[in-house]
């Protein structure tokens, strides 16, 4: 299928959750995603210390998340490093690329970048960007329906007050994720981030026009920090949970009834 010529993006721009979409025909949408972390790392006036081949990982895990979870391809890794390239900067890189295999993105040509060569730098900072391919049939959010529970899969941990580790095996997998979404009977599905599973609930509601009915105890603090994308949300037939507790390393929960 041929792209148009654009004579005006911003008449094809349009804002869905924390996703910007870029429409270049009726089939088919650029879905532009990003995250940013800082003071972790282990430069001196970091506060979280963690080696920088991990802060990579988990650095692109969250856009990386984002777009898997409503349906895009990833197919573009744009990194902004406040460290040097050599040494530090590198190994960053290293953990970056490294994680982004298992979501397709292999090629050289799919990673872009820069680095801070001019001021010595005594704190970590980094920005990711990730850019992703998506089928208009096949972008999820505002897809719930009614009656369908909100489950989660994962437990939302975030640092300092948590260990986080991508071997938890309470922790959603990136592997996992892409199984999820394939899931012919998983609808909307969204990562859990810093404002928690209760802000997310109602942005999957909200998008589908619905409300929702929360389960009696819950078995998840609502307000806890999923850090970088530690669990996610979907909407799915209450009757298949137990085939997503059988599939998925991590806890699966139902949190609520959709309506």
């Amino acid at each position: 299928m041929q792209v148009p010529y654009l004579t005006n993006p911003l008449h094809h721009l349009q804002k869905v959750r924390d996703l910007t979409l870029l429409r270049i025909n009726e089939a088919q949408s650029i879905v532009i995603a990003c995250d940013s972390d800082g003071g972790i790392g282990t430069k001196p006036q970091d506060i979280v210390q963690i080696a920088p081949d991990l802060l990579g990982r988990f650095a692109v895990r969250v856009p990386l998340f984002e777009l898997i979870a409503c349906g895009a391809t990833p197919f573009m890794i744009c990194d902004t490093l406040a460290v040097e390239l050599e040494g530090y900067g590198e190994e960053i890189l290293r953990g970056i690329k490294e994680y982004a295999q298992e979501a397709g993105v292999t090629e050289d040509i799919q990673f872009t970048g820069s680095t801070e060569e001019n001021i010595p730098t005594t704190q970590t900072g980094i920005g990711i960007t990730v850019l992703g391919l998506v089928q208009q049939a096949q972008f999820s959010p505002g897809t719930a329906k009614p009656q369908e529970a909100i489950m989660c899969a994962g437990i939302p941990k975030s640092g300092p007050k948590h260990e986080v580790r991508l071997d938890d095996p309470e922790m959603l997998s990136l592997a996992d994720l892409i199984q999820l979404r394939a899931h012919p009977g998983v609808h909307d599905l969204l990562p859990v981030g810093s404002k928690g599973i209760a802000y997310e609930m109602e942005q999957l509601a909200a998008s589908a026009s619905l409300t929702y009915r929360l389960t009696t105890p819950l078995p998840l603090d609502l307000k806890q920090s999923g850090g970088p994308s530690t669990c996610v949300i979907f909407s799915a037939a209450v009757e298949l949970l137990e085939e997503f507790r059988n599939q998925l390393r991590c806890p699966v929960h139902v949190l609520a009834i959709l309506e």
